[in-house]
């Protein structure tokens, strides 16, 4: 390990740009794997902190890891040998940092080294950078890369989006760092060209939001309204963990362990800290995170139904101003959740009730999949990426937060038959889903039947169970809104019976202004 910025090594295989938690986990991991590593962040006490981390980390070889603060030694560290491209990964905060990092590299590398920016981005963002690094014969690649700073460290999944010629030089490291499968499968595959690999990314987090909404809805239900204590929650979900449809999941397998500790970092509490911990969630709303947003705008934009990860959203909105939300409830004088009447069953009645709890989460995740799947499916097909939907759960095996094992078994032959280039709407391309879904509808009416009845919090799980519904509705409310549309905006409609396929607008419309008696 050299002092940074004193020596000059000129034989490193990759560049790392940024030393923060992600790019420090990054840097430790691919030089556990044997590769030489040249280190760079603006700020020198970032970087010896990094390189001490090398030093004592007991699985790295500190000789490999070299740091500096300044980019042209970071750049004239690589091999000179022909043939041979600069890998440069950046480990930045999206948006101007990123441009920023670009227009000082450009002038620095030559034609085929290889850029990869591995933080959250904006898919256009990324496109944007592609064609600028085109220019110069340089080659973008947008990754996503899932697990947070501790799969940075172990090994996490990657979605990169790139050429074809980009994902082949790169694929034998990218294999040799991501997480492995208990087969030893790697989970990163080619995602498929532009922003792809980002926009998969997003997706994910989109996912994610929702999952964990879900199970913090549900865990409050369990502990609040139904009155088990933090250790039998926990107990709860180390079952699930271990074995059901629910097995394997990463959320609720940290959900159990962290409902244990009894003391953190200005907390003591022998009921679990989470019973100190601030019910505020600010990421995203502080800006510091923007997936979340960027899913529920392409909910939006894209047009397809995912109300539980925009309901995951939304809570984490409300959540994030305690005390705004107070003031309200001072306004409001509404009742607060109270205790469920369930909670007074017998044994063998709330045994009973725990296994619904089980079947109506599971549904409520599963359904989660079908809704991030749908998303990433209809972008696909819009930009023409020709992204693989069973290789989305595929690369989501290990190493990311909605890994889940029982669920991951049941998709992927579903979706494997399936070629890239055709669009699917999950729920109709494929019964066996919608039937295994169908399975949970009467366990989510129950669990959300317990919420509605004592005032508790439960948008996820509401909105997973009103998704079903809706899509199986055969007549749906919407025909007295098609005509209100069409009497004051001329909206036009469809007559029953006669409707054509797709979602053009409507061929009939009615003065309703000259109608005798309006």
């Amino acid at each position: 390990m050299a002092d940074i910025d004193n020596d000059q090594v000129h034989d490193v295989e990759i560049g790392i740009v940024g030393s923060g938690s992600m790019g420090a986990g990054m840097t430790l991991l691919f030089s556990q794997n044997g590769s030489r590593i040249a280190c760079y962040d603006y700020d020198a006490d970032a970087v010896k902190t990094l390189m001490k981390e090398a030093k004592e980390d007991e699985n790295v070889d500190e000789n490999l890891v070299h740091g500096y603060t300044s980019l042209d030694k970071l750049v004239s560290s690589f091999p000179k040998d022909q043939g041979k491209r600069r890998i440069l990964v950046l480990s930045l905060p999206h948006g101007q940092t990123a441009d920023k990092i670009l227009d000082e590299l450009l002038p620095r590398l030559e034609k085929d080294d290889i850029i990869i920016d591995g933080g959250n981005e904006w898919w256009a963002e990324t496109e944007r950078r592609q064609a600028k690094a085109k220019e110069k014969g340089v080659e973008w690649v947008g990754m996503g890369v899932s697990g947070g700073y501790q799969a940075a460290r172990h090994g996490p999944s990657m979605s990169p989006g790139c050429t074809k010629e980009a994902w082949e030089y790169l694929k034998p490291y990218l294999e040799k760092w991501s997480a492995k499968t208990k087969n030893g499968e790697p989970c990163v595959l080619h995602i498929g060209p532009g922003g792809s690999g980002h926009y998969v990314k997003m997706i994910h987090n989109g996912i994610e939001h929702a999952h964990l909404s879900i199970l913090c809805e549900a865990r409050s239900i369990l502990r609040y309204q139904l009155e088990y204590t933090n250790q039998e929650i926990s107990n709860l979900f180390e079952s699930w963990w271990k074995e059901g449809p629910l097995r394997g999941n990463f959320l609720v397998g940290i959900g159990f362990k962290g409902l244990r500790f009894e003391e953190g970092d200005g907390i003591k509490n022998k009921e679990g800290i989470v019973e100190d911990i601030e019910d505020k969630v600010t990421q995203d709303v502080d800006k510091s995170e923007g997936t979340g947003t960027w899913s529920t705008k392409e909910i939006a934009e894209r047009h397809v139904a995912a109300p539980a990860i925009a309901a995951a959203h939304q809570l984490r909105i409300i959540s994030a101003d305690k005390f705004e939300r107070l003031d309200v409830a001072k306004n409001l004088q509404l009742p607060q959740p109270s205790r469920a009447k369930e909670a007074d069953l017998s044994k063998e009645e709330k045994d009973n009730l725990l296994n619904t709890v089980h079947t109506a989460v599971y549904g409520a995740i599963l359904g989660a999949f079908v809704q991030g799947l749908n998303i990433i499916a209809r972008a696909s097909k819009d930009q023409e990426w020709g992204v693989s939907l069973a290789d989305c759960i595929k690369i989501w095996r290990s190493g990311c937060i909605i890994q889940s094992d029982a669920i991951a078994e049941f998709l992927i032959p579903l979706l494997e038959p399936f070629p890239p280039s055709e669009p699917l709407n999950l729920l109709r391309s494929i019964p066996e889903i919608g039937k295994e879904l169908a399975k949970t509808f009467e366990a989510q009416k129950t669990l959300c039947r317990i919420a509605l009845d004592t005032d508790a919090v439960a948008p996820a799980l509401n909105a997973s169970l009103d998704y079903l519904k809706q899509v199986n509705c055969k007549t749906l409310p919407t025909s007295f809104e098609e005509m209100e549309l069409d009497y004051f905006g001329h909206h036009n409609y469809d007559i029953r019976g006669k409707t054509e396929k797709g979602s053009k607008k409507g061929n009939y419309h009615t003065e309703f202004s000259r109608m005798p008696g309006v």
